[in-house]
């Protein structure tokens, strides 16, 4: 279990206890405390002081910033990495599961499911998920091993482990019955930006990448979340000197952009068959 959190005092203790309190319990919850200036330390390490599965890894005080996370995720999964356990999880700080979440997602993963989460509650947005979301995502440890067992320090990090599991010709599920809450909003007009670098850094199909801006122009989203997306897309493609926006490799950005116009195709023959 790997956790990244970030001045997360209001809902540490909640996530914590969450995850504890599971019918499938986790062997490890391995926190890394992201140079968090309030309370989030003391209370982690309550935790830990009272629970042998809890073990917190404090990093220098910072500001915040995001591009650290991928970085921060696999300094847990290292951490994790030699533990006997068929699966592992990814959770963020502000995140609180039914007990039996962890089960409910097992029994249901087949063989070929190597990512699948439940679907995030946020409080205060009405968001609809389309694939599993970044927390509460349950892993094969056996398909992260096949990929080195980390996260790329790339823009897009989140969505190059589901198209992976495609290429590597497994599946990935998202089940909407399993929800689970997810306490901050998502998306503010910085992660906006790296999402929309990320639609370069991945190889989008540049019809794909501008069906995503418009969808979110009309979806129920914050203002700036179209236009963020296009900055970001926009500066990426130009060449950003943030290595963070550098692109994936020639075969990966291939084969995503050989699936998004397979799906192209499939929406456009199926608006043609309406007329």
């Amino acid at each position: 279990m790997a956790l990244v959190a970030k001045n997360a005092a209001r809902h540490i203790s909640s996530t914590i206890s969450s995850l504890l309190n599971q019918t499938f319990p986790p062997s490890r919850i391995i926190v890394v405390n992201d140079g968090s200036s309030d309370n989030t330390h003391n209370l982690v390490t309550e935790f830990a002081a009272n629970s042998s599965q809890v073990k917190l890894v404090d990093l220098p005080e910072s500001a915040f910033d995001i591009r650290r996370v991928p970085s921060n995720l696999n300094i847990a999964l290292q951490m994790g990495r030699s533990l006997p356990d068929e699966f592992l999880m990814i959770s963020g700080d502000d995140c609180t599961y039914p007990d039996s979440y962890v089960e409910s997602i097992l029994h249901r993963m087949t063989k070929r499911v190597v990512v699948a989460s439940g679907t995030p509650s946020h409080v205060g947005l009405s968001v609809r998920e389309r694939t599993p979301s970044g927390s509460g995502r349950i892993i094969r440890s056996s398909f992260m091993n096949r990929v080195g067992f980390r996260f790329p320090i790339r823009a897009g990090w989140e969505a190059w482990l589901l198209y992976r599991a495609n290429q590597e010709g497994c599946q990935y599920r998202l089940y909407d019955d399993v929800v689970y809450e997810h306490v901050r909003p998502r998306g503010t007009s910085h992660r906006f930006i790296y999402w929309g670098a990320a639609m370069h850094t991945l190889g989008y199909h540049p019809l794909y990448a501008t069906g995503r801006i418009v969808r979110s122009m009309l979806k129920q989203r914050p203002p700036s979340s179209a236009l963020g997306l296009l900055v970001g897309y926009l500066d990426a493609k130009l060449g950003s000197s943030d290595p963070f926006m550098a692109p994936f490799e020639p075969e990966f950005r291939g084969y995503v952009r050989y699936t998004q116009r397979q799906e192209i195709s499939r929406t456009i023959s199926r608006a043609l068959e309406l007329f």
